[in-house]
């Protein structure tokens, strides 16, 4: 991509080149000044057969009379070209670059004091994919925005207040993208939460939405997006709470989805084999995950590394003898007690080994003392910035728009939900099925182990070999084409981590390490599945689990007063705020 500038690169123009290199562009500033002129710097770069251009208004604006635009506008449309016309200032001079080169279509960038909502409008769907129709939370702060001509086969994108500020139309044989932004994202800013990414999504999707129609597969993207339903707590029983699992499972095989039970492990001994058999039944819509280890009140959000790393080994034997027990396998994924983990905890989950991922609302520990994680962790499909080790972000359903989000970015669609959510049977959850095969048909809807192991990036280089991005140490890849393919794996492992070895469908494949990377090159001839997977040797931890004889009770209490709260008191509201105020009292009373 060239991004066509004069004088100084602005930092705005840094930050578009960088969102661009994290999806895999290569960009170059062309400083027209080198140039008799614009058009003399778009006509050499035009021979040299690049034709996704970036034309910065603000710096333009001043060294190009009408003439010269008129002919940089005659120039782009001759041409199969897919250009972005970037405003970052509503100078005149700024409206008359924009007016012409655009003919007319856009008339002029107006400043707005304050904004506070983006909406991407049904009329941009085909540019915009799943997020058309959905509304986001801004940050109040000023805005660009455009004034767009009527008519004309414009496509608006994005609206900040009802307002244009992102647009799309054809001029000849170019396609036109106009963008009206203050500022761009900064994806290498170190974040303090992720809201700060999340309300300023209008600084970093247009560049977005402008890089995939520019260069297609040459972007990293996922090709193959998985969703699942995860609910919290409930024991293998036939009725919990509000959810009566044989409607529930019938439910999920009628209509193709599939649910994964976030079970606790100290609930392992608990399980019967008569009311397991009908989750083995249906083993091809339901599965179970780790949930802590005791489920005890921000167990994971300790800083006691020792103790977290004996809790993943135990809630992983924990796992292992319910399924010796009761023949049900479970999925080696980890789903924190209420949403918290701390730094420490996600060391401790990096270097056990005993699960492939995290599945939580957060993807940042709750804890840091630094930022840490960037906004180019955040485009990612699951944040592995932490040691390495990935988390598949998942969301309550409040609305749409997170999961349409999720799915623009190429996350994995994870609604979690507790029994309350199935007050009325499994209503709820086919109305998220269908809403989301509305966003997205080809939504694939599989074991979550199986989402997380097939999530990837992937681009097609100049040459025709691919590059991969994978987030897990098992992970799935489908070469489905008939020519011979290189690809290149890539997966983030820190120097720090022990591996052994890597192996490509059972064979030891040769890789290397820089920069906190581990690359693996393999060549494949025709259309087959390929399992990787990377060998790590887990930090053992140097003292056997143990706890006294209070701190079981308390446990066996606690779950006592949640099962009490949730199979009886939840069916009458009265009795559910006494008992939950019961249980705040206990959990204080004990420390907790």
């Amino acid at each position: 991509m060239r991004i066509f500038y004069s004088g100084t690169v602005s930092e705005n123009l840094l930050r578009l080149r960088s969102l661009a290199e994290c999806f895999g562009i290569e960009t170059t500033l062309v400083d027209v000044r080198a140039h008799q002129s614009l058009t003399a710097a778009l006509k050499k770069v035009m021979a040299q057969g690049d034709a996704s251009l970036v034309l910065d208004a603000e710096s333009l604006k001043d060294g190009s009379n009408l003439d010269e635009l008129d002919e940089v506008a005659g120039l782009l449309g001759s041409c199969d070209a897919t250009v972005l016309l970037f405003a970052t200032g509503d100078h005149e001079l700024t409206n008359r670059f924009l007016r012409t080169l655009t003919g007319g279509a856009v008339h002029e960038v107006n400043r707005t004091a304050c904004a506070t909502s983006i909406r991407f409008p049904v009329s941009g769907s085909r540019l915009s994919g799943e997020l058309a129709s959905q509304t986001y939370p801004r940050q109040s702060k000023e805005a660009l925005t455009l004034t767009v001509a009527h008519g004309g086969g414009t496509d608006l994108i994005m609206e900040l207040d009802a307002s244009p500020s992102f647009a799309h139309f054809r001029s000849g044989r170019a396609r036109i993208f106009v963008w009206s932004t203050a500022s761009v994202f900064d994806v290498h800013r170190r974040l303090e939460a992720e809201k700060e990414f999340e309300v300023a999504s209008d600084e970093y999707i247009p560049a977005i939405i402008f890089l995939r129609s520019a260069y297609r597969e040459h972007c990293w993207h996922n090709p193959r997006v998985g969703a699942g339903i995860i609910i919290d707590d409930p024991l293998l029983k036939k009725r919990y709470g509000f959810i009566h699992f044989p409607e529930l499972l019938a439910s999920a095989r009628k209509h193709s989805y599939h649910v994964t039970l976030a079970f606790i492990p100290w609930n392992h001994w608990r399980s019967r084999s008569k009311a397991v058999k009908m989750f083995l039944e249906h083993s091809d819509c339901f599965s179970i995950c780790a949930h802590g280890c005791d489920h005890t009140r921000n167990e994971f959000r300790s800083d006691d590394y020792e103790s977290l790393l004996r809790k993943n080994f135990v809630a992983r034997r924990r796992m292992q003898r319910h399924r010796e027990r009761t023949g049900l396998g479970f999925e080696p994924l980890m789903v924190c007690p209420q949403e918290q983990y701390s730094l420490e905890a996600m060391r401790a989950f990096s270097d056990s080994r005993q699960f492939l991922g995290l599945v939580n609302t957060a993807c940042m520990p709750r804890n840091l003392t630094a930022n840490q994680p960037c906004g180019a962790d955040l485009l990612l499909p699951a944040q592995d910035s932490f040691f390495g080790f990935p988390v598949f972000k998942r969301h309550y359903w409040k609305d749409m728009s997170v999961f349409a989000m999720g799915l623009f970015l190429g996350k994995p669609a994870i609604l979690v939900e507790h029994h309350e959510f199935f007050r009325d049977g499994p209503a709820g959850a086919e109305e998220f099925v269908s809403r989301l095969a509305e966003m997205r048909p080809a939504v694939k809807w599989t074991p979550l182990s199986e989402t997380v192991t097939r999530t990837h990036l992937r681009r097609r280089l100049p040459n025709g070999n691919r590059e991969v991005r994978f987030f897990t140490d098992t992970f799935h890849l489908e070469h489905e084409v008939e020519r011979a393919t290189e690809y290149r794996l890539i997966r983030r492992v820190p120097a720090t981590t022990a591996v052994r070895h890597v192996t490509v469908n059972g064979n030891v494949a040769p890789f290397t390490r820089e920069n906190g990377l581990l690359t693996c090159y393999v060549r494949v001839e025709r259309p087959q599945s390929l399992e990787v997977r990377v060998v790590v040797m887990p930090v053992e931890p140097t003292k056997a689990y143990s706890s006294g004889l209070t701190y079981c009770a308390s446990v066996a209490v606690r779950r006592g007063f949640s099962e009490l709260r949730d199979n009886v008191l939840a069916r009458n509201r009265f009795a559910l705020k006494a008992g939950k105020s019961l249980t705040k009292a206990w959990n204080h009373a004990c420390g907790k």
